[in-house]
């Protein structure tokens, strides 16, 4: 790699205008004149002034925080006192105590193809393979056919779907 002079002489020159910088904010500049250092303790002074030291010597003494009352005790389990749980949003409700309704049936599954053979029954059943006893959708796989799929619900109710067919609903027994 080789550096141009004038690349060196660039960087000299910021290394030198750097050094200068920092030895006039850091050593001179605390040199200044009495208006700068009347603004310097303006800036340094207490945010906070007690009474006492606003109104000089002889004022009246801040309260002894040993003297001060406790704040009132506050029970965890107690019910709060405001209207609103600022931590829900819009209508959301923390106690959830309604009945459960009862549940629609679960919607059949599609079969889409039978792979059917001595030794092995798969089906495509909404874009998953499976087999005997395999779960599909709310149903359990109780038989693979040549040209269906039959499912048992979880009530112990049959549903023979064909395969590219339209959905029977009458259940098997």
């Amino acid at each position: 790699m080789t550096v141009r002079k004038a690349h060196l002489r660039l960087a000299l020159a910021a290394l030198a205008a750097a050094v200068l910088y920092n030895v006039w904010h850091f050593a001179l500049r605390g040199r200044a004149p009495s208006g700068a250092a009347a603004a310097r303790e303006a800036a340094e002074a207490p945010l906070i002034v007690t009474p006492s030291v606003a109104a000089g010597p002889g004022a009246a003494a801040p309260p002894d925080p040993l003297t001060m009352p406790a704040p009132p005790r506050v029970d965890p389990a107690a019910r709060v006192s405001f209207a609103r749980d600022p931590f829900l949003f819009g209508d959301e409700s923390r106690l959830v105590v309604a009945a459960e309704a009862p549940r629609a049936p679960a919607a059949l599954p599609s079969v889409r193809s039978v792979l059917f053979s001595a030794g092995r029954r798969l089906a495509m059943v909404d874009g998953r393979i499976v087999g005997v006893g395999e779960a599909a959708g709310g149903y359990t796989v109780a038989d693979i056919e040549r040209d269906a799929v039959v499912f048992e619900a979880a009530d112990g109710s049959r549903v023979r779907v064909p395969l590219h067919g339209p959905v029977e609903r009458a259940p098997l027994r």
